[in-house]
């Protein structure tokens, strides 16, 4: 989904009106050095916001997130950036306080994306059989995960960044359902969202990959034109700039808070089974079946027997979820009004 767009859009409109004032930075002896318009606050659906400034006298600067802005929460959104720029400026334009006054040429330029992008943030959800499986693999992937010409994850928190520092592209792999569900009321879901279970099921389930783009990126690749996005562009990004970049590990480590919560016959199951035994052979058929099960929650597939170079106790083949097809928009979304 198309996640956040900074743009630059033609647009007639009093610079007073969106004047929230500025930042001023000073020489040494006092005078101006140079000075900005502060981004003024414009609140959307369900209390979330977007700001706008005026750039030049018959530009405006939109920063934000649209989806989140039009649909009261960024889940999941629409890859059609074009379209997603078209709706959001046409609320923004009911804005009466705002007095955006747009000629039909510049609502028209709009409407055929042509404005000036400076950032642009796009992402995908994979999904994964439980929430606790999906965070161990985001913990492995922190620990041992590298990224072609980039270099190795950085976590922070529960993020893991690769290129944290770049000015041209950032790229991080994230839990969503932890972001939406925290204290921060900058991530928080309205309770409103929150009490929708299939909402809190897709986040939970879930990694969020995610690309953010700058200006001196855009334009090398020929996106800094809104004209130029395709509701195919997106998707092409995180799979040739992120999923074909990603250098994962043959084999991800069982996190030792998650081997520790496993009961202890699963534990000691886990321990022979790490160690070259094949279970088949040992267990009841119906146990082993019992037990491949509930080790699947885990990411753990018991009936592949150990060789010799995998004998380590808390050692997993890493699986490939990243090859698997994003989750998309699912079609209870559509139903329940929460797509724009």
């Amino acid at each position: 989904m198309i996640d956040w767009i900074t743009a630059r859009v033609s647009c007639t409109h009093n610079p007073e009106v969106l004047n929230s004032g500025h930042v001023v930075a000073l020489k040494q002896d006092g005078s101006v050095d140079w000075h900005t318009a502060k981004r003024l606050s414009v609140v959307g659906s369900y209390d979330s916001s977007i700001t706008v400034r005026s750039h030049t006298d018959g530009v405006i600067e939109i920063s934000g997130n649209p989806a989140k802005f039009l649909q009261g929460h960024n889940v999941f959104g629409t890859n059609d950036l074009q379209y997603l720029m078209a709706k959001f400026f046409d609320r923004l334009c009911m804005y009466e306080e705002l007095e955006l006054k747009p000629t039909y040429e510049e609502y028209e330029a709009v409407q055929e994306g042509k404005y000036h992008l400076t950032r642009v943030d796009v992402n995908e959800h994979f999904a994964f059989e439980t929430e606790q499986l999906a965070k161990s693999w985001l913990r492995a992937c922190g620990r041992t995960a590298t990224m072609k010409y980039r270099g190795p994850a950085v976590f922070k928190g529960e993020t893991a960044y690769f290129s944290p520092t770049s000015r041209r592209i950032v790229s991080k792999i994230y839990h969503k359902a932890d972001e939406i569900s925290s204290t921060d009321k900058k991530h928080r879901l309205p309770e409103k969202l929150l009490q929708i279970p299939e909402l809190m099921e897709y986040a939970k389930r879930s990694l969020r990959f995610e690309i953010k783009l700058f200006s001196t990126q855009l334009k090398d690749w020929h996106l800094h034109l809104g004209c130029n996005w395709s509701p195919e562009v997106a998707t092409m990004l995180i799979k040739e700039q992120f999923l074909d970049k990603l250098e994962l590990s043959a084999n991800m480590a069982l996190d030792s808070e998650v081997l520790n919560s496993l009961p202890k016959n699963l534990r000691l199951t886990y321990a022979a089974w790490a160690s070259g035994e094949d279970l088949r052979a040992v267990l009841s058929r119906p146990t082993f079946y019992r037990y491949k099960d509930k080790f699947k929650e885990y990411g753990i597939d018991i009936s592949i027997v150990q060789d010799d170079q995998n004998k380590l106790s808390n050692v997993i083949p890493m699986i490939r979820y990243v090859e698997a097809a994003p989750m998309g928009i699912p079609e209870w979304a559509y139903q329940k009004g929460l797509v724009a």
